[in-house]
């Protein structure tokens, strides 16, 4: 049996404060007790006190602030509830095109965005930056500019697009259900619709291909030699074709990631290779500008100390920018990707981010 006693402590019933009790002295609380009393934690009765009446109820979310606004006799009709990247909300207008986070400081909201250090639960992708930044500053030993992103994307070649979607697939399969944030994020770039795009431009380009090829002929009945392969001419449509037509078929027709992924797997194992200077897929393209240029604004911003200003040239905090960039994002999502590179471009000058010693401090 423990006979050590208890040290007495006063604590408030509210907030949790400690009231102070001298050595030898005695305290009133409803009862006397004293530090060595052996009663343990004691809470005071306290006066009931309306707290509405002292803290006026705030907009707790983005729609409440809009119906605030509405309220109070102002016209929403351009405004929208959007739920940012770090989970948080906020209210945006995009009246005349110009996309404008409100500032949750306004007197109307009376609400103000804690600011702070966002969870970094993830990586978020950090390495597609520096992609990104070489793509950005790569100079040829002949030219004093870069090349620019459109030609570096070029010199990765035909057959990379399909490498790096099929990795990308899969990656987003082993994600949908464990980690559904990250799923949708990278899902909004490369989904069905691109996939689907990228067969039927492979399937035209084959076709453009194989019309080119000389007829031969085995015993008179015609046929093309396609990488090896010696196909009648009346079975390009049953050997060569229709495979890849019902392969593009499942791709359209999946319901999830799982789907989609068996589905281009099976539609790259019919490919036939094409060669490097095969022109990329629009959609592809779009996709990989549109990715790379959301993950590193969101790095910038995270990680190095960025903020993003807003179409009317409003300078945002840290969390009103990861949304500003979540906007733009699901706004140029669907083959406007390459706008995205506009909004990197203009991050980097409003921060004074030179990519070039940001990445030679990098390599030191």
């Amino acid at each position: 049996m423990n006979n050590k006693k208890k040290e007495t402590k006063v604590l408030c019933p509210r907030c949790g404060t400690e009231f102070a009790i001298a050595e030898k002295e005695y305290t009133t609380v409803a009862t006397v007790v004293g530090k060595n009393s052996g009663l343990g934690v004691v809470y005071p009765a306290v006066a009931k006190q309306d707290v509405s009446t002292n803290s006026p109820k705030l907009p707790k979310t983005a729609q409440d602030r809009i119906e605030a606004l509405r309220n109070a006799g102002v016209d929403v009709s351009c405004l929208f509830a959007m739920r940012g990247a770090n989970g948080g909300e906020c209210v945006a207008s995009n009246k005349d095109g110009k996309l404008v986070i409100l500032d949750d400081n306004d007197p109307l909201f009376s609400y103000i965005i804690e600011q702070g250090t966002v969870p970094n639960r993830r990586l978020f992708r950090r390495w597609v930056m520096a992609q990104m930044f070489h793509m950005m500053s790569y100079t040829s030993y002949r030219s004093k500019e870069p090349l620019g992103v459109t030609e570096m994307i070029h010199r990765l070649g035909y057959e990379y697009q399909w490498k790096m979607l099929m990795n990308e697939l899969y990656a987003q399969m082993k994600m949908e259900n464990k980690d559904p944030e990250s799923f949708v994020e990278r899902n909004r770039w490369f989904n069905i619709n691109v996939v689907a795009v990228m067969a039927y431009d492979y399937i035209t380009q084959l076709r453009e291909r194989v019309d080119a090829l000389k007829v031969r002929k085995c015993k008179g009945i015609p046929y093309k030699r396609i990488c090896s392969r010696n196909i009648f001419v009346s079975d390009l449509a049953v050997k060569l074709y229709y495979p890849l037509d019902m392969a593009m078929t499942r791709i359209r027709q999946a319901k999830n990631a799982a789907q989609l992924y068996n589905a281009a797997k099976t539609f790259n194992d019919l490919r036939i290779k094409m060669s490097s200077d095969t022109p990329q897929s629009k959609a592809w393209i779009d996709a990989y500008k549109g990715s790379g240029a959301y993950f590193t604004m969101q790095n910038l911003v995270r990680f190095h100390g960025c903020v993003a200003y807003d179409d009317a040239d409003n300078r945002l905090d840290k969390i009103q920018s990861l949304d500003f960039i979540l906007i733009k994002a699901m706004m140029y999502a669907n083959g406007e990707g390459w706008r995205l590179l506009a909004v990197l471009k203009k991050m980097l000058a409003d921060n004074n981010i030179d990519i070039k010693k940001k990445m030679a401090s990098w390599r030191k």
